[in-house]
């Protein structure tokens, strides 16, 4: 029920367009739970400002359009509808040779169809070897698109970089000597 002047107005009596504050068009009404909601598809003509409270797309793949950019030769999508970011735990490669007890932390970031991963994997005394094209680890947050994945990892001790390829969701090395602690930095898409 819309109130105006101490009537009351149901809702379904309205035609035509009403005013909301600050420009733009559309009819605001009470959920019954506190929540205020637009009318489907309102026009607004100025910048939006939440207060309080975030942006919340109600259904999967929604996000932020950019239609309204030119495109490059080439655009497959202008529709942003993914961030995340976290913390996981990747599972050690048959290519990591180990003296010691393995483990591992890492972070990722999401963001559309670009992962990146940040992360260590150790031996409680070394990483003794890692074989060419072996395993790296396995269990990614997101399964990567088959190719090669850019990657940058260097050892504690010599800082050298090398390279990764993935296959679904395993990452393959090229060889490394030994190191106490292996960091990556993994992007890739999926």
């Amino acid at each position: 029920m819309l109130k105006v002047a101490n009537s009351v107005i149901n809702a379904s009596q309205i035609t035509g367009v009403l005013p909301v504050a600050n420009g733009g068009t559309g009819v605001t009404t009470s959920t019954g739970t506190g929540n205020t909601v637009l009318s489907a598809a309102p026009t607004l003509s100025d910048n939006v400002t939440l207060s309080t409270g975030n942006l919340i797309p109600g259904t999967a793949a929604k996000g932020v359009n950019f239609t309204a950019n030119t495109p490059a030769a080439g655009m497959t999508s202008r529709l942003l509808n993914w961030y995340e970011d976290g913390t996981w735990t990747p599972n050690q490669g048959a290519s990591i040779v180990l003296v010691g007890t393995f483990s591992s932390s890492a972070k990722y970031t999401r963001i559309g169809r670009q992962v990146t991963l940040v992360g260590q994997l150790q031996g409680s005394t070394s990483i003794a070897n890692v074989t060419n094209g072996g395993v790296f680890f396995t269990n990614p947050p997101f399964a990567p698109s088959s190719g090669a994945v850019g990657i940058l990892i260097n050892d504690a001790q010599s800082q050298t970089g090398s390279g990764i390829l993935a296959t679904n969701s395993t990452f393959y090395i090229t060889p490394m000597s030994a190191t106490p602690i292996i960091y990556f930095t993994i992007t890739y898409f999926v």
